[in-house]
This record gives structure tokens, sequence and C-alpha cells, in this order.
């Protein structure tokens, strides 16, 4: 019974570890590309950056994945997608979202 848990452990160890370890690596992309439209960078040279940078993470990316939005001196950068798990007779869907706020000082 033991080695059956540590096997069914390993096995969702495996399937689940890869999608939230790039939903962490996600994070600094995000944060930087809300920091570089702080300073009226181009908002599609900032999507195509942050889509770039998300693909050598091994994660597909769309421009209707990607929300960017001003409010006076606040800028909202917000990143969402869904990573399906394959489990035996059933898939599973994660979604994500990373958002990253900055206000200019």
């Amino acid at each position: 019974m033991f080695i059956l848990v540590v096997v069914a452990g390993i096995y969702g160890a495996i399937k689940f570890v890869p999608p939230y370890w790039t939903y962490l690596s996600m994070k600094d992309p995000v944060k930087e590309t809300a920091m570089a439209m702080l300073s009226a960078a181009d908002e599609q040279s900032a999507r195509a950056d942050l889509i770039r940078r998300a693909k050598e993470r091994g994660l597909t990316l769309d421009d209707d994945d990607i929300e960017i939005a001003r409010n006076g001196s606040i800028v909202v950068v917000r990143v969402s997608w869904v990573t399906p798990v394959e489990l035996p007779h059933y898939r599973y869907d994660i979604h994500f979202r990373v958002e990253e706020r900055m206000a200019l000082r």
C-alpha cells in the first residue's frame, strides 16, 4: 500500500509541478512589463516582449491572454492562461492568472 501511495505522489508531482513552475516563472516578466509600461513604453512592443518571454518558458500566449490597462498613474498587467493536465481517463484544466499593479510615484 505504501508503494502505491508513493507512486501516485510521484506521478502527481510529475504532472502538476511543471505547470505551477511556469506560473511562478511568469511573475517576474509580468512585473517587468508593468514597470516598462509606467515609462510610457509602447503597448504592442511590451505585449510582444511578454509573449516572447513566455515562449522561452514553454508557455504559448496569445494577445487575448494579455490585458494591459492604464488608469491615470496606475498600470495593471494581467496575464491568464489555461494549462491542461492529462490524467488517466480524465483531463484537468488549471486556470492561471498573474496580475501586477504599478503606480507612478
